[in-house]
């Protein structure tokens, strides 16, 4: 019978890590561009962000350069700026990005395209561990 303990403790384990592992989303817009950030796994560590960069009507912008500017002015983090990278799913990545506070963030996000530079920012919310 112990192993069956184990077993169970395995499962709730794996299923406390599976609702942790949400990424958090976040959708910024103005009349010229559609924003959605995802966040993952949207907890204080290392996160990765995905940017689908979209123009007003929804479509994908054409994007030639993106980047993610975070920052906790609350906490005197002052703004870090990381440069995204396109993906093969036609959004733009950026990876191991330090969240070393729970709390309100900061979020800028920066696209150009062939015409023009659109920036967009918002807040989000950490949750502590």
């Amino acid at each position: 019978m112990p192993r069956t303990g184990a077993f169970i403790a395995i499962v709730a384990l794996a299923a406390s890590r599976l609702a942790v592992a949400e990424p958090l989303a976040i959708h910024i817009h103005s009349e010229h561009a559609m924003f959605q950030v995802l966040i993952s796994p949207g907890a204080v560590g290392t996160d990765n962000f995905v940017l689908q960069l979209m123009s007003g009507d929804g479509n994908l912008l054409q994007v030639k350069q993106a980047t993610l500017v975070l920052s906790q002015p609350e906490r005197g983090i002052e703004p870090m700026e990381r440069k995204a990278s396109p993906g093969a799913d036609g959004y733009w990545h950026v990876h191991d990005v330090p969240i070393p506070n729970p709390g309100r963030w900061h979020v800028r996000i920066e696209a150009v395209t062939a015409f023009r530079k659109i920036t967009l920012e918002d807040d989000f919310d950490v949750p502590a561990r």
